[in-house]
């Protein structure tokens, strides 16, 4: 067995996350140990696409269990008034982790189907992103990319190439899909990192 990346045993290490009792973390936990069966491609390409999917989730997971230190009080800190904590940033990953899933699986199902776009402030504001546990949120994000990259990694080259269109970018592939993935992941575990330091 491969050895499993740092995200994977985050239900052991963190105690917010442990005393959940919504979740069987150690069954999360050992499905996300296991190995990913993984279709041989003929290409690089995208090999490379699973890959980035999974890249940056040790990051949040590392500034989730930073801001979880002590008493916790990072995670609902907010570096400014109009700016997210790291709490509320989780759950609007969660929430777009969701949405994701969707139009990934509509691309796959419906011929090109036009996705609709989502009022992300709306969320925020009526979904109690500052109240509710941040922890529930990264749980959901983990289980999302692990699911979604046992998927993509059973597609075939032709479903590799199904398209969709993007309400801001408009035609977009799979290995599209997993970039917008990777780009919206990335850039919010940067605004979460900053968010424990005080900074915008």
């Amino acid at each position: 067995m491969g050895r499993s990346p740092a995200w994977a045993n985050v239900f052991d290490d963190s105690p917010t996350l442990g005393a959940m009792d919504d979740h069987n973390h150690a069954e999360l936990n050992a499905e996300m140990n296991a190995d990913m069966p993984v279709t041989i491609f003929a290409d690089d390409q995208r090999i490379e696409s699973l890959s980035i999917y999974m890249d940056r989730l040790d990051e949040l997971v590392h500034v989730f269990q930073d801001a979880s230190a002590d008493d916790g009080q990072l995670l609902d800190r907010r570096p400014a008034a109009d700016a997210w904590s790291v709490s509320e940033v989780l759950h609007h990953l969660a929430d777009a982790e969701m949405h994701q899933s969707i139009r990934l699986r509509e691309m796959l199902v419906v011929e090109r189907p036009v996705w609709p776009d989502w009022d992300e402030s709306a969320y925020a504001s009526m979904l109690g992103y500052d109240t509710r546990p941040a922890g529930d949120a990264l749980t959901l994000i983990l289980s999302i990319r692990n699911v979604n990259s046992r998927l993509l990694a059973i597609l075939s080259p032709e479903q590799w190439n199904r398209t969709a269109i993007h309400p801001a970018r408009g035609e977009v592939d799979v290995a599209g899909w997993v970039q917008i993935c990777h780009d919206h992941l990335a850039g919010h575990v940067l605004q979460a990192r900053r968010a424990t330091v005080g900074m915008i």
